[in-house]
């Protein structure tokens, strides 16, 4: 009765093998996916959402293989996943994009924190050698020669220049003596012209005319020569002023019928 009991027992056991087997269903790509992402294979993982997202152009799997990334502390492939995610996605909502930036954010954070304890401690900088410099002892004193007094040179001002308002005089004088003098020679060669007229044509209005000419020339000549002998002798007492020499000058007049002049007397 116990034998009958076993056998039956395993005749069971063995009918419900195959229904077991029936009842359970294949993996799916996706289940495989995130068991590879989360046993640390992410490269695999990541692989398969790949061809899942070619296959049906869901953007979701692009998550996922961010949330890959992320889970296996892959910052910069995972922020370039939850990026793509972002472009691809097409009118994402508020809650949706404050969601995938909060993935950016905190990867971008443990990635600082990584880089910070992996960075080796700053190294101080070695000191400089010190090298001791002996000092230089002062040099030994030079002996002075004695020095013999120059001469007493006092410095005198020189002497300020003088006349020189005269010498300015005496060339705007002498100046309009000249210009006074060519004139009196224009008017004699007119009158030496109309005297040649006159006598070859016996013209009374011409003679007259040369007497005219003839008169204005002397008396060109008379204002002329003074203005000039008046300039000059301005100018040279301005000169004797201006190199501190005594001079004495003295300007005499002389008059003589038709005619007129200065005489000048001193000493320079």
């Amino acid at each position: 009765m116990r034998v009958r009991t076993i056998l039956v027992a395993c005749l069971l056991s063995f009918a419900w093998l195959p229904q077991a087997h029936a009842k359970s269903k294949p993996e799916t790509p996706d289940k495989a996916a995130k068991k590879a992402c989360a046993a640390g294979d992410f490269r695999k993982g990541v692989e398969i959402l790949a061809d899942l997202y070619v296959q049906t152009d869901d953007t979701t799997f692009i998550y996922n293989q961010g949330r890959c990334y992320e889970q296996n502390h892959q910052w910069v492939s995972a922020v370039d996943r939850f990026r793509e995610y972002l472009r691809k996605t097409k009118n994402p909502t508020p809650e949706l994009n404050a969601e995938v930036e909060r993935h950016i954010t905190d990867c971008r954070l443990l990635q600082d924190e990584e880089t910070k304890k992996s960075a080796p401690p700053p190294q101080p900088a070695p000191p400089l050698p010190v090298t001791a410099v002996s000092p230089t002892p002062p040099p030994p004193p030079q002996p002075t020669a004695p020095v013999a007094p120059g001469p007493d040179v006092t410095t005198r001002p020189a002497p300020t220049e003088a006349g020189s308002s005269l010498r300015t005089s005496g060339l705007i004088v002498g100046g309009i003596g000249l210009a006074t003098l060519v004139t009196a020679v224009v008017l004699n060669l007119k009158a030496n012209s109309l005297a040649d007229e006159a006598n070859a044509s016996h013209d009374l209005a011409k003679e007259s005319s040369q007497k005219s000419y003839k008169t204005g020339a002397l008396l060109c000549y008379g204002v002329g020569g003074a203005a000039l002998i008046a300039g000059t002798v301005v100018y040279l007492v301005g000169r004797a002023k201006g190199t501190a020499k005594s001079s004495s000058v003295a300007l005499l007049p002389i008059w003589s019928p038709g005619e007129a002049g200065l005489a000048i007397t001193g000493e320079f």
